[in-house]
């Protein structure tokens, strides 16, 4: 978990330089926010800050963790967790402190200085002069000084806000540097009557969560590696392994990992008579640009100046102008109902984008034609559900979309799921059992399903910057991408101190479709997005880089195209319908050495694309592409509060006699990556810790002669929280 140490809001002298500055930045905006605290809570007889109601579902007036999605998972820890200013921070700090009364503003953060360097003694061509880097940062946009402020001013409202600090030390003096509010200025507002409970988030950017095929976030704990730290971990020694090893959580989880960011108005309730409960909303989610410190030309990159800096924005990607309409709207209505609290609910968006800001004739889709302003548009409508059948709980979702635009033509398709969840007294092992169908036509890009698949509406929309695939992808188990059907099952062995994970995937294509598969680079992707950033300055379209332009940058990793050649002569379309395989096998065990800790993690992933359906992934005569991954990750306590830290990693791609062969081997793609690493974790005192990772990467195609890097790159981040 995230550990907070207090800090003394009362008594600090205000000739403090880093708070004189900052209260001279943000005086402006907090006068603001009282006056417009004053028109929201105007009128309230009743105030709380925190969850009125215990029982689900809550009404949310902070980002919580209880917004997460409705698919129960078995053996997770329940974290009672706070949010404030759009982080996710553990109650033994922030909960306590927070109910406090009397505190007018409260403020706490935390600094990271990352310092990063690499040397690639074999590089891609086109890096130079750039093979050896030494910097502060990733290249990502994270801050060096994160401030949280949250504020009471009245006792009947509450705001909070995290201020962005970032020194890049790149030479440009104070041009380069960054201070501006990272998420805005969230609003809070939550009040009781006789008739239910309500709540008002409005601001900066919310996390937030409506239904796994609406808004919501693909999910997935303990199927990667830890070895590589994330910006928004804690200083938790060996917490952090000891949570994955006994539920795959490292820490609650922040809530930018969990939840779509978004930016608007949502207004909830809940307690209603019948136990009915709803949500509604207005505003921008990612997709629809706009998020906060947005820029109003989409080719435009942040201004270096002293109050933003030469960091790219995250907005925006698809190239959409910011001065034309371009949001999104939905809500839900659910229930409640039985001892068990069953849970089912409607839920919708929709999604419009203004494409020009003058009216113009368009013809719909019965040959009519109307004089309005061009828009592309989906839209999703769905019934969630989560229901007890004796000791078997039954989860999922079926829900109808489309998408339109002036030159794609509105068709609708389904999105059908099912999951069961049988304990352990019935099936012996506690398994997850997953159903789907999703149809081609179902386009969403707010939620779980991955719906790059459709060539087509792909044609028509494009690909934004960030995107991780196009055309299908050999999906992890439980990952959903449309034009599929398919079963996905995962089993858990418990023996105490060694866990065994193990989970099965089979899916075909519905239609033929896409001539292209996708495939991420786990082994040493996220050093390989660090030199090509998936976000760079004007970004409009993602980050396409290697000598033979197949793999794509994305946030914190890095995946690759593969194109396929059974296709028809006539007009290049795909032929035949694809079956895709996915086995994950991952073994966890904690012992001791010397009444030290040890921890062994390991993880096998296989996968495969065929033209015939097989039972497990596999390369063979009718395969497109057959992809494994091993990951082993080991950590031990040498010394009180200094553990030792060590990965090793092998990575194999090979493609089949249906993908593209290189013109000079005459053969297809088979790819060798390998990676090295070693480290320590220094936790200096109890809200303090050092972090070092070197890694020594090497990568062939051993087929594709030019598609091939070795170097190594090393990491320290100082992290302390105040």
């Amino acid at each position: 978990m995230v550990h907070l140490y207090k800090s003394k809001t009362r008594g600090i002298p205000l000739e403090s330089t880093l708070l004189f500055y900052v209260k001279n930045k943000i005086k402006l905006s907090l006068s603001i926010s009282f006056i417009l605290l004053t028109v929201i809570t105007f009128g309230q007889k009743s105030f709380t800050t925190t969850p009125v109601n215990d029982d689900y579902p809550k009404v949310v007036t902070t980002d919580s963790a209880t917004a997460l999605t409705v698919l129960p998972k078995y053996d997770l820890p329940t974290f009672d967790t706070k949010t404030i200013a759009g982080i996710h921070y553990d109650t033994s700090f922030v909960g306590q402190k927070l109910r406090k009364r009397g505190q007018k503003m409260t403020i706490f953060g935390y600094y990271r200085g990352f310092m990063y360097g690499r040397n690639m003694t074999e590089a891609y061509p086109n890096l130079a002069p750039y093979e050896k880097a030494y910097g502060f940062g990733d290249g990502y946009r994270e801050p060096t000084l994160s401030l949280n402020v949250y504020g009471r001013p009245n006792g009947k409202s509450t705001f909070g806000t995290e201020l962005f600090l970032l020194s890049p030390y790149l030479g440009g003096g104070a041009a380069e540097n960054v201070l501006t509010m990272n998420l805005g200025i969230n609003f809070y507002g939550n009040f009781r009557t006789k008739n239910g409970n309500f709540g008002v988030r409005a601001g900066g950017i919310h996390w937030y969560n409506l239904s796994s095929f609406t808004i919501g976030v693909f999910q997935i704990l303990d199927r990667f590696s830890i070895f590589d730290r994330t910006p928004w971990e804690g200083v938790t020694h060996d917490e952090k392994y000891n949570a994955y090893h006994a539920s795959g959580s490292t820490n609650a989880g922040d809530l930018r990992w969990n939840n779509q960011a978004f930016q608007g108005l949502i207004i909830n309730g809940g307690r209603l008579p019948g136990d009915f409960n709803f949500d509604l909303f207005w505003g921008k989610t990612q997709p629809n640009a706009g998020l906060a410190n947005g820029i109003l030309n989409s080719f435009q990159s942040i201004p270096p100046t002293i109050n933003a800096g030469s960091v790219p924005s995250y907005v925006g990607f698809a190239g959409d102008a910011r001065f034309i309409p371009n949001f999104i709207t939905g809500g839900k209505i659910g229930r409640t109902f039985g001892k068990k609290r069953q849970a089912i609910s409607y839920n919708l968006i929709h999604s419009q984008t203004a494409l020009d800001s003058a009216r113009q004739f368009i013809q719909g889709e019965d040959d009519a034609v109307t004089f309005a302003v061009p828009q592309r548009n989906y839209q999703v409508h769905s019934l969630a559900y989560d229901l007890k059948v004796n000791k078997i709980r039954l989860a999922g979702e079926l829900a109808y979309g489309s998408y339109e635009s002036p030159t794609y033509k509105r068709d609708w398709g389904e999105a059908l799921m099912l999951r069961a969840y049988f304990p352990k007294e019935i099936t012996f092992l506690p398994i997850d059992v997953q159903l789907y169908q999703i149809n081609k036509n179902f386009f969403n890009q707010n939620g779980e399903i991955a719906t790059n698949s459709n060539p087509e509406i792909l044609k028509d929309f494009g690909v934004a910057a960030g995107a991780s695939g196009i055309g299908g992808q050999l999906a992890l188990v439980n990952q959903l991408v449309h034009n599929r059907r398919g079963i996905n099952i995962n089993a858990e062995i418990d023996l105490g101190e060694l866990k065994f994970n193990l989970a099965w995937g089979l899916s075909q294509e519905i239609d033929p479709a896409s001539t292209q598969l996708t495939f991420v680079h786990r082994i040493n992707g996220l050093a390989l997005s660090r030199i090509y950033n998936p976000f760079p300055a004007n970004a409009t379209m993602p980050t396409v880089f290697g000598p033979y332009q197949r793999k794509i940058s994305f946030f914190r990793g890095v995946s690759e195209v593969v194109q396929t050649t059974d296709t028809s002569p006539f007009d290049g379309q795909a032929l035949n319908r694809k079956y895709f395989n996915a086995v994950d096998l991952q073994a966890k065990y904690k012992t001791s050495i010397g009444d030290k800790p040890l921890y062994l993690f390991y993880l096998g992933s296989f996968g495969s694309a065929k033209s015939k359906v097989s039972l497990v992934p596999s390369m063979t005569d009718n395969s497109y592409l057959f992809v494994q991954y091993h990951e082993l990750d080991a950590y031990y306590e040498l010394f009180p509060k200094f553990l030792l830290t060590g990965f090793l990693g092998l990575e194999n791609a090979r493609g089949g006699q249906f993908t593209e062969w290189d013109q000079e081997s005459q053969l297809p793609l088979d790819q060798l990556g390998t990676a090295i690493g070693i480290g320590f974790d220094w936790t200096v005192s109890k809200s303090t810790g050092i972090y070092f990772r070197h890694r020594w990467m090497n990568f062939e195609d051993r087929s594709f002669e030019l598609d091939t890097y070795k170097g190594r790159e090393v990491t320290i981040e100082l992290k302390t929280f105040f």
